[in-house]
């Protein structure tokens, strides 16, 4: 079976302060079975190494900002984030692939991240926007 040789690059996004984050596979010259096998291992598990690469980057973001995390937990995460939006930052994350051109969506992971491929690579990618808004106090 050829290697899997997955890859997460990041690239800046198009607005100022975002990144995108984009997980890749080549499948070119698998077969059949090993084809749908990678297919399925990449919708299914890999899109969560690529969340897990995104939730890191928030956490060292967070921590830059003297925001502490409680616990590892998803929960924690979210009330950190809340945190920051109360000192004017907000964060946005959208799937880069939702809607695209002429690239075949192979489907969407459990996380909803939209897989596509194209030109024999799998691909998933997730744009991290961090907008700083004017802080008012009521």
């Amino acid at each position: 079976m050829p290697t899997k040789k997955l890859d997460i690059k990041v690239i800046n996004g198009d607005e100022p302060h975002s990144k995108i984050y984009i997980l890749s596979q080549p499948i070119k010259g698998f077969s059949t079975y090993e084809r749908a096998k990678a297919i399925h291992n990449f919708v299914e598990k890999e899109t969560k190494v690529l969340e897990i690469a995104i939730e890191n980057d928030l956490r060292e973001f967070l921590k830059k900002h003297d925001i502490s995390i409680e616990d590892g937990s998803n929960e924690a995460l979210s009330r950190a984030c809340a945190e920051l939006e109360c000192k004017g930052f907000h964060i946005g994350i959208r799937d880069r692939y939702y809607q695209i051109g002429d690239e075949r969506i192979i489907g969407e992971s459990p996380n909803q991240m939209t897989v596509i491929e194209e030109e024999g690579i799998l691909s998933a990618a997730m744009e991290v926007v961090i907008d700083e808004r004017e802080h008012t106090t009521t």
